[in-house]
C-alpha cells in the first residue's frame, strides 16, 4: 500500500479514475440520476392528478423552499467534499483527505439540521402553513441537505458503484411511498422524497464511516498538526463562494416558482411546479459527467496534470453544446405536449413556461465541463461572480415584467439570468485556454434560440384545439431535422475527437 504524505496507509477507496475510467463512471452515475429524476417525475405526477392546480402549486413551492435552504451551506460542503478529498489524493495524501472527510461531515450535518429547522419556520411565515406542512418542509430539507453532502462524499472517495446501488434503491423506496400516500389520501406529500434521501444518507454512512476513523482533526488539536489549518481557512472560503455560487444559479431556478406566487396567478404557480419537475432530466447527463469530471479534475489539478484538465474541459463541453441542441429544439417546440402528458389537458396553457425553462435549461447545461474546469482549480470566484451577476439580472427582469406578463415573465427574467450566468465560465475558459468552442457554440445555440422564436409564433398565429398538437409535433421535427444537418460537421469533429481521446487512453 502506497504512503500518503502524511505517513498514513493510502484508502482503501479507490480513486474512480481507477475503478474503469470516467466512461464507466459517468454512464452509472446516468443511470442513477436517470432513477433519481424519475422518481421526481412519478412523484410529481402523482401528486398533481391526486390534487388541484393550486394544491400542486403549493406542494411544489413547498419542496423548492427546501431545495434553496438546502443551498446555504450543504451545497458548498457538497462541493468542497468532491473537490478537495480527491485534490489531496491526487498529491498521495490520503490522511489529509479523511481528515478533509471528517471536518466537512460535521459542518454539513449541523448545517443540515438547523437549515431544516430554519427552512419550516420561514415557509411557515411566508406561506401560512399549518403544523403537518411546516414539520413536512423541515423534515425534507434536513433529508435533502445530508443527502447532498453525502453523495458527493462518495464521489470524492471514487465510490461510484456504492453510489448507484443507494440511489436505485432509494428511488423505488420513495416511489413506492409515494403510491402508498396517494392511495390512502394522506397529506404528507413531501414524507415519500424525505425518506428517500434519508435512507441513501444513512447508507453512504455506514459506507464511509471507517474513512472517518482515525482521521486527524482540521486544527491545532488534530494528530496531523498546525499544517492543516491553512486546509481549514481554504476549504471555509471555498464552502462560503461555492454555496452563494450554487444558490444564485440552481436558487434561482426553483426560485421561479417561489416568485410565481408573487408575481403569477394563483393556478399558474402550478406550471412553474411542473416545468421544473420536468426538466430536471435534461440535466441527468450534465450531471453524471460533473459528478464524475470534477473530482478527476480536482484530481488532476492535485497532480499538477493541467494539461488533462484542458483535455476534459474541451471534449465535454463540445460533447454537450452540440449533441444537446437537437434534442432541446425537439423538447422546446413539443412543451404544450408534454405538460399535457404530465399534468393533463388544463396544463396545456403552461406550454410558454416550460418552454422559456428549456431553453435556460440547455444554458446552465452546457456551462457544466467550464464551471469544473474553474472550480476545481483556483479560479472558483469566475463562475461565482457571473453566478451572482446572472441572478441579479434575472430578478431585475423578473420585477419589471413579472407585473404585465405574469407567469411568462417570470420565465423570461430566468432564461436572460442563465444565459448571463452561464454564458461568463464559458467565454473566460475559451479565452483562457483558447478552445475551438466558437463556432459550435453559436450554431448550436442559435438553434435553441430559433426554436424558442417558433414556439412563441406558434402560440401567436398556430391553430387550437387538437389541430394545434399536430402543428406542434410536425413543427418539432422538421426543426430537429434542421439542426442535426446544420451541426453535422460539428458532430463529426466531436466523434473523432472522442475516438482519438480513447485512442490516447
Amino acid at each position: 500500500m502506497a504512503k500518503g504524505a502524511g505517513g498514513a496507509t493510502a484508502s482503501r477507496v479507490a480513486p474512480a479514475g481507477a475503478r474503469g475510467g470516467l466512461v464507466r463512471s459517468g454512464a452509472l452515475s446516468m443511470a442513477a440520476l436517470v432513477a433519481l429524476g424519475l422518481t421526481r417525475l412519478v412523484h410529481g405526477s402523482l401528486v398533481s392528478r391526486a390534487t388541484d392546480r393550486q394544491t400542486y402549486g403549493l406542494v411544489g413551492s413547498l419542496i423548492a423552499v427546501s431545495t434553496i435552504a438546502s443551498l446555504l451551506l450543504p451545497a458548498g460542503v457538497a462541493s468542497a467534499a468532491a473537490k478537495f478529498i480527491p485534490y489531496h489524493q491526487g498529491r498521495q495524501d490520503p490522511a489529509t483527505a479523511r481528515a478533509v472527510h471528517r471536518f466537512l461531515f460535521r459542518i454539513g450535518l449541523t448545517g443540515s439540521v438547523l437549515l431544516g429547522a430554519g427552512a419550516a419556520l420561514g415557509a411557515m411565515v411566508a406561506l401560512h402553513l399549518g403544523v403537518e406542512d411546516t414539520v413536512q418542509v423541515g423534515v425534507l430539507c434536513a433529508a435533502f441537505s445530508v443527502y447532498s453532502v453525502q453523495k458527493s462524499t462518495l464521489y470524492g472517495f471514487g465510490e461510484v458503484t456504492t453510489y448507484v446501488r443507494l440511489e436505485l434503491t432509494c428511488a423505488v423506496l420513495a416511489i413506492a411511498a409515494t403510491v402508498l400516500v396517494v392511495l390512502a389520501g394522506w397529506r404528507l406529500y413531501l414524507i415519500p422524497l424525505a425518506l428517500g434521501y434519508s435512507l441513501f444518507s444513512i447508507g453512504a454512512w455506514r459506507r464511509l464511516r471507517s474513512e472517518s476513523r482515525g482521521a486527524g482533526r482540521m486544527g491545532h488539536g488534530g494528530r496531523l498538526g498546525a499544517r492543516l489549518d491553512a486546509d481549514r481557512r481554504e476549504i471555509v472560503r471555498y464552502v462560503a463562494l461555492a454555496g452563494v455560487g450554487t444558490l444564485s444559479s440552481m436558487g434561482f431556478l426553483q426560485g421561479t416558482q417561489l416568485l410565481a406566487h408573487r408575481f403569477a396567478a394563483p393556478t399558474e404557480v402550478a406550471y412553474f411546479a411542473a416545468a421544473v419537475t420536468l426538466v430536471a432530466p435534461a440535466y441527468f447527463l450534465p450531471r453524471a459527467l460533473g459528478l464524475v469530471l470534477f473530482p478527476a479534475m480536482a484530481r488532476a489539478h492535485g497532480a499538477g496534470d493541467l494539461a488533462d484538465v484542458r483535455r476534459h474541459a474541451d471534449l465535454s463541453t463540445r460533447g454537450l453544446v452540440v449533441p444537446l441542441a437537437p434534442v432541446f429544439v425537439l423538447g422546446v417546440l413539443l412543451a404544450r405536449e408534454v405538460l399535457m402528458l404530465f399534468g393533463g389537458s388544463s396544463y396545456a396553457a403552461g406550454g410558454e413556461v416550460l418552454r422559456l425553462l428549456l431553453g435556460a435549461t440547455y444554458l446552465a447545461v452546457i456551462q457544466v465541463a467550464a464551471v469544473n474546469a474553474l472550480s476545481s482549480g483556483a479560479h472558483v470566484r469566475v463562475p461565482v461572480a457571473f453566478g451572482v451577476l446572472g441572478c441579479l439580472a434575472g430578478l431585475a427582469v423578473v420585477a419589471g415584467l413579472g407585473r404585465p406578463l405574469g407567469a411568462a415573465g417570470v420565465g423570461l427574467g430566468y432564461l436572460l439570468g442563465t444565459a448571463v450566468t452561464a454564458l461568463g465560465p464559458i467565454v473566460t475558459v475559451w479565452r483562457v485556454h483558447r478552445m475551438p468552442w466558437a463556432g459550435p457554440l453559436l450554431r448550436a445555440v442559435s438553434c435553441v434560440v430559433g426554436a424558442l422564436l417558433v414556439g412563441y409564433l406558434l402560440d401567436v398565429m398556430g391553430p387550437d384545439g387538437p389541430a394545434r398538437s399536430t402543428v406542434d409535433i410536425a413543427t418539432a421535427l422538421v426543426a430537429a431535422l434542421l439542426a442535426l444537418a446544420l451541426l453535422r460537421g460539428d458532430l463529426r469533429a466531436l466523434l473523432a475527437g472522442a475516438r482519438g481521446a480513447g485512442a490516447g487512453r
